[in-house]
């Protein structure tokens, strides 16, 4: 009897191994098989979109010239001129349309910006010459290109993911219907990080998107694709999204403006990675913002102007928007402005080139008329830290699931690393990398949190915000000038989260979704041979110090910008 138990035993052992294995082993190959599958969905949409844009670019070749002289005339207008010509005629939407495709597909050549065309754009266009002149929508015949995680309708919104191919969304988002309700003709489909997610605008579908002012630099991200697009003249105005920057880094590195709004201003839906699309999870406290890219501070106030013009709508269709149309009031004010400035957040030192634009802005408001006082904020390492604890407070699970079984940019699958090391790995890591730096350290070990933590997250961030803006209150601060990045334009290694300098390029900019802020960017100079490295004392602080002067110091000739900070609900003033 002992003998027949031993054998059960030992029979239920060896069978459960044998299960185990062959559970693993199954598990592998239909991972294999699923990622050959995708990889084959990969080709097959890069071959399409080739043969898309081979096809376009013929039909609008006149004579062998794509680019020719009507076309360029066209394009170097400045957008309120562009806007005024279409409004009264003298343009029709049809050639407008077809000197910024053209142009478009120029600029995509050498920068990889556009991911697909929206052929559809033509008959808006012919429509839309079937309008009487007095009941033209104020963005009448403009090209706009549209961020690739908004849903258009007939189109892919992938962020990167091959399992979304062929998979087109059934209807446009609200932000895309708005826009066409205001006679806009969305043309293009512009390059994403995967998941919107790092600074630099690569994912394995679109590939690497390229600066266009220096093609061995990066567009930042995630918005790179609009910001490579509009600072190479192939589009006026774009719409992106913004949840660390994502709307500022691209306008900084690529000499163009944009606009992060105030949380609820504009829809907050409508694209794949935030609110009312259905996603199975989304953090709690800082979300995506939904935005304007252009190549002038006018592109971003006629943009302005007519999405507020429908408030009520936008209010009404989504219920995250303020009913709160546009302010003239605060827009075209004659008092002179109290504007704060600071060019250091105490965390990271920025690029000599970066101070010096804030500098510049300093000097020509002061002789403008303008009360300057330098004021920073004395909390901006306390707000850095807690937008990182609750970006990452699930420690990567919801992302890791996304994931299973996707072909990995290289920086997500950096960023996964992070997300897989156990935490009492973390913990034993911590002192170990805070010897190079404190601030990686950080946030290498930041996540996963209990519930019970996240609460006390949130609980801090609603305090900072708090004192953020008593204390801007009390300081009688307007608008706020700072650095628009850490840095020029980047290498694109550098925007991985452990291995780059991802890191430090969000300090300033990140700092302002948690507070849910109103933020411009706008172009101020260029990095010259003239502005001074970083010195070898402070780099030797921090690694990450030192990724910042490297970076600097191959950025000679690129655009640098600075961020205009609003008060809540201001983006008039900014």
């Amino acid at each position: 009897m002992e003998w027949w138990y031993g054998s059960m035993l030992e029979g239920c052992i060896v069978l459960t191994a044998v299960g185990f294995v062959t559970f693993v082993i199954w598990s592998k190959v239909l991972s294999y098989n699923i990622k050959l599958e995708n990889k084959t969905k990969i080709k097959q949409k890069q071959e399409e979109l080739k043969a898309r844009k081979k096809a376009l670019e013929e039909s609008l070749t006149v004579n062998g010239e794509l680019l020719e002289s009507s076309k360029k005339k066209i394009l170097g207008l400045r957008v309120k001129e562009l806007s005024e010509r279409l409004r009264s005629g003298a343009l029709s939407p049809t050639e407008v349309l077809q000197a910024f495709q053209s142009k478009a597909l120029a600029v995509d050549k050498e920068t990889n910006s556009v991911c697909d065309f929206i052929l559809e754009a033509l008959d808006i266009a012919k429509h839309l010459e079937t309008i009487p002149e007095n009941q033209r929508g104020p963005l009448f015949g403009i090209p706009i290109s549209v961020k690739e995680c908004f849903l258009v309708k007939g189109y892919d919104s992938t962020v990167g993911l091959a399992s979304l191919l062929f998979s087109p969304s059934e209807q446009d988002c609200e932000f895309v219907k708005h826009l066409k309700d205001l006679h806009a003709i969305p043309f293009c489909i512009t390059n994403v990080s995967q998941l919107c997610f790092t600074i630099n605008t690569s994912n394995p579908i679109y590939g690497q998107t390229h600066n266009p002012h220096n093609l061995a630099l990066s567009p930042g991200g995630s918005s790179g694709g609009e910001g490579a697009l509009i600072g190479g003249g192939g589009s006026i105005i774009g719409i992106g999204t913004d949840i660390g920057g994502s709307l500022r880094i691209p306008a900084h590195v690529n000499g163009i403006c944009s606009l992060r709004p105030t949380n609820g201003r504009l829809y907050m839906s409508g694209m794949r990675t935030s609110v009312g699309v259905g996603n199975k999870a989304v953090m709690n406290g800082i979300y995506s913002v939904n935005g304007f890219l252009s190549s002038c501070t006018d592109g971003l106030e006629l943009a302005m102007r007519a999405m507020l013009s429908k408030s009520e709508n936008m209010a009404q269709e989504d219920w995250r928007v303020v009913p709160l149309g546009w302010r003239e009031d605060l827009f075209a004010r004659q008092k002179k402005l109290r504007v704060g400035w600071y060019d250091y957040d105490g965390i990271f030192p920025a690029a000599s080139a970066c101070k010096r634009a804030v500098h510049e802005v300093v000097k020509l408001l002061e002789d403008d008329g303008h009360e300057v006082v330098q004021w920073t904020p004395p909390m901006l390492q306390e707000m850095l830290d807690t937008f990182n604890k609750i970006i990452f407070a699930d420690g990567g699970r919801h992302t890791l699931d996304i994931l299973t079984n996707e072909i990995l940019d290289d920086s997500i699958k950096e960023l996964t690393y992070k997300y897989r090391c156990p935490s009492w790995l973390k913990t034993f890591l911590r002192p170990i990398i805070g010897i190079f730096s404190k601030t990686l350290a950080f946030f290498f070990t930041a996540g996963p949190f209990s519930g019970s933590e996240a609460w006390t997250h949130n609980a801090t961030m609603d305090t900072l915000i708090y004192q953020f803006t008593r204390l801007w209150q009390d300081a009688g601060l307007d608008v706020m000038i700072c650095p628009g990045m850490v840095y020029p334009a980047f290498p694109p290694e550098h925007g991985h989260w452990l291995s780059g300098s991802a890191l430090p390029g969000i300090s300033y900019t990140a700092v302002y979704n948690l507070v849910r802020c109103p933020v411009g960017a706008v172009t101020v100079t260029r990095q010259d041979e003239e502005d001074e490295d970083m010195t070898e004392e402070l780099m030797r602080k921090d690694y990450m110090h030192r990724m910042v002067g490297e970076v600097a110091r191959g950025a000679d000739g690129c655009p640098v910008g600075v961020q205009v900070v609003g008060r809540h609900f201001q983006e008039e003033n900014s």
